[in-house]
């Protein structure tokens, strides 16, 4: 019997978690000691200026945490702003995202944390930080991936003095695979905030300080938006799949629904399992695609679909697609306490907080998150989010399942057909994980190979496995026994002890 397991989207992060739980920490301790890690390891996707979603399953009960991002209490005119558009080049489509300091929402990850550590840690926040610390002084390994992030946001990066100094060399090339990022000024805050505790940064000088620049430089964020944030205990949404039961991601994210949806509609038409990969299976897949995409943008529309044909109960909110900087991480101990967790940065907003060498996120600069336009939210009021840790239980309520992805809009499917590809068809999680996946958005439908298709398929093949098809880390759990795959798709890596 495996005493823990983990799987997550860099080496350090793995690291971090893997050092607590053998020193006697719970899943918590070790989720905050990984989190806290990404920050250094995966800043294109981390950081204490980000947001995200956490859930916990403990003692037979799983709650969901909610630290992603809230809108500012101030709103400036769209004249007033330091915003404006980066185009980022993925190869094979560019995309345009707003930066700059008003596009920056209050961030919730540093609040997640100490709320994790509130309601579940067992080892102090010094301890717990100090495998981060470690990293921002004596540098975190560029891996391949993180390599690639680095490229695509190299226009980000490279307009502030800061972000020159962490991504670049002193002769201003990008930092490439196998070179190091040094964030000292990011462990010295880490020394005193693991002493002083998050009002530091919420209550602080800091939040001070960002409430000055951003009152000189065209931003919305002020000292209240920092000083009133609350990350919040939320329930899961839950339904009932078959035989199993499924823990997700309620509102503001709306992931959740979009996996209740996937995996009830699958169910109902698939009243014949289709053979793996066959044409087929690949018919069925794109019918639930072309049902759910029909509903998946109207709230109200999706909302009532699980409620009239599933009797599930949901608050939706907004599902366009985004291509941003997302990732996950899972842990489960040896007394099967489970933690799944989901963050995002978006792309950044090219702004680094004083004294901490991290950049804070570009929320409101994300059109998939304001359906109505740019500068149509709504002041002090949680974002709308895809992100969407996800647990599946048995019958008798033993986890079987807890995983979670990066990948923006194609997140809760890429999460619905690992899921289908594990229960259903029953393969281990590794294969579960690596199987061809399809994401089929509007009229655009896009395969990896390996499905038999027929003469007449219309779409895009894709050769290689690729991130745009999500990063899909995973646990399983059978009888106490656990295993774990971190995908490749997105570099994973997984740890068993």
């Amino acid at each position: 019997m495996k005493k823990h397991a983990i799987s997550a989207g860099n080496p350090a992060t793995l690291e971090a978690a893997q050092e607590v739980l053998l020193a006697g920490g719970n899943a918590v301790d070790a989720a905050i000691a990984a989190y806290l890690t990404s920050f250094v390891a995966e800043p294109c996707m981390a950081s204490i200026g980000a947001g995200g979603f956490a859930i916990v399953h403990h003692e037979g009960e799983s709650k969901l945490l909610d630290f992603f991002c809230q809108t500012p209490t101030t709103k400036l005119s769209a004249d007033k702003l330091d915003f404006y558009p980066v185009t980022i080049d993925f190869g094979t489509a560019t995309e345009d995202f707003h930066i700059g300091q008003g596009a920056a929402a209050t961030p919730g990850a540093l609040a997640g944390i100490y709320l994790m550590h509130k309601l579940y840690a067992t080892m102090p926040m010094q301890e717990l930080a100090s495998h981060a610390i470690a990293q921002a002084k004596e540098g975190a390994l560029v891996d391949s991936f993180q390599a690639y992030d680095i490229k695509l946001l190299n226009d980000i990066f490279s307009i502030s003095k800061k972000g020159q100094e962490i991504f670049f060399t002193k002769d201003g090339e990008r930092l490439q695979e196998g070179e190091k990022i040094f964030m000292p000024q990011f462990a010295d805050f880490m020394d005193v905030l693991s002493i002083e505790g998050p009002d530091l940064f919420y209550k602080g000088e800091i939040a001070q300080k960002l409430d000055e620049e951003f009152r000189n430089n065209g931003g919305n964020l002020r000292y209240k938006d920092f000083a009133d944030y609350k990350a919040e205990v939320r329930k899961p949404l839950t339904f009932d799949w078959g035989r199993y039961h499924i823990h997700t991601t309620p509102a503001p994210s709306a992931g959740g629904s979009i996996i209740a949806a996937f995996l009830m509609t699958f169910l109902k038409e698939a009243q014949q399992t289709p053979s793996l990969l066959s044409q087929e299976h690949y018919q069925k897949l794109k019918t639930v695609f072309e049902k759910i995409n029909a509903i998946k943008d109207d709230s109200k529309l999706l909302t009532e679909y699980l409620y009239i044909e599933f009797d599930i109960k949901s608050t939706q909110l907004n599902t366009q697609h985004k291509w941003s900087g997302t990732s996950h991480f899972n842990i489960v101990d040896r007394n099967g306490m489970a933690v799944a967790l989901t963050t995002s940065i978006g792309e950044g907003c090219g702004y680094f907080i004083p004294g901490t060498d991290m950049q804070l996120n570009n929320m409101l600069g994300e059109s998939a998150l304001l359906p109505k336009g740019f500068h149509s939210w709504t002041p002090d009021t949680r974002l709308r989010s895809m992100m969407t840790p996800t647990m599946v239980f048995d019958d008798d309520h033993n986890l079987r399942l807890v995983t979670g992805s990066g990948g923006a809009g194609r997140i809760p499917f890429a999460i619905a057909q690992v899921i289908i590809n594990h229960i259903v068809y029953k393969l281990p999680i590794e294969s579960a994980v690596q199987q061809p996946r399809l994401h089929i958005h509007k009229d655009s439908i896009n395969i990896e190979k390996g499905f038999s298709l027929g003469d007449n398929f219309k779409g895009k093949v894709w050769d290689e496995q690729s991130l745009f098809f999500g990063g899909v880390h995973s646990i399983a759990v059978e009888k106490q026994n656990y295993s774990a795959t971190g995908d490749q798709r997105r570099m994973g890596v997984a740890g068993l002890r």
